[in-house]
């Protein structure tokens, strides 16, 4: 029972950074108020930041989910 609640919290740990990504790089990178074509232009600096961050966000929840696993084991 203790595996399963670690690990419905780290889900939701890990869920809730990545929607936080989503929300930091829409509101700094895509500017509600840019036409289509401006976001366009900007979209491989906005795919190259998300996905950093992304990348980011799985490496800690990767090292979160090998630290508690040592911790139950």
């Amino acid at each position: 029972m203790k595996k399963v609640l670690i690990g419905m919290l780290l889900l939701i740990l890990s869920a809730a950074l990545n929607f936080g990504v989503f929300l930091l790089s829409y509101k700094k990178l895509a500017f509600p108020y840019l036409h289509e074509a401006q976001r366009m232009d900007n979209a491989p600096f906005i795919f190259s930041y998300v996905l950093a961050s992304f990348l980011f966000c799985s490496a800690i929840s990767i090292v979160l989910t090998y630290v508690l696993s040592k911790k139950i084991a």
